[in-house]
């Protein structure tokens, strides 16, 4: 398998699009140039969540746990997002020796050019920490949920399942 390995000065994740027809992208730049990779929703926010536990793992003092999540206008993806692939697997990783933690995306077998290529981004700290309270405050600006049933729901409303789908529940 050939790795390609970037060492981003910015990572991020973002989304394109309204609540309820967003994609999602995850996306570093650095001086050899943006890469874009589209991903769930529930990927992006399973990376932000598991970094989040590799911070306080290596340190439990982590300002990550205090800090509330926020979007940061940094992060805004850079224009035009135009995605490399679609992420199948995500791998994570932490170097103790230089202290960096390593994220590795996986394409789906149709989606990549070549079969064998992943992506390995090698990051500090304060770029996780900032991935995550970016990432977290990004995932929580969809559609409310239904407090009966959980479901999201529409601008335009949301027939609940649990009231049998007889009450038009709206915003």
């Amino acid at each position: 398998m050939s790795d390609l390995n970037i060492v981003p000065d910015i990572f991020t994740a973002d989304y394109v699009g309204t609540p309820g027809r967003r994609t999602f992208y995850v996306q570093s730049r650095s001086s050899s140039g943006t890469n874009s990779f589209s991903a769930e929703k529930q990927q992006v926010a399973v990376l932000a969540e598991r970094l989040r536990d590799m911070l306080l793992a290596i340190d439990e003092e982590d300002t990550v746990r205090a800090a509330p999540p926020a979007r940061d206008p940094a992060l805004a993806l850079e224009e035009p997002v135009v995605a490399q692939w679609q992420v199948a697997a995500i791998g994570l990783g932490y170097e103790e020796e230089s202290d960096r933690f390593i994220v590795l995306l996986q394409p789906a077998d149709d989606e990549a050019p070549d079969e064998d290529v992943s992506v390995r981004f090698t990051l500090r700290r304060d770029q996780v920490r900032s991935f995550v309270l970016h990432t977290v405050a990004i995932v929580e600006e969809g559609r409310p949920t239904c407090q009966l049933c959980g479901l999201p729901i529409d601008p335009e409303g949301h027939r609940c399942p649990a009231s049998n789908g007889h009450r038009l529940t709206t915003i």
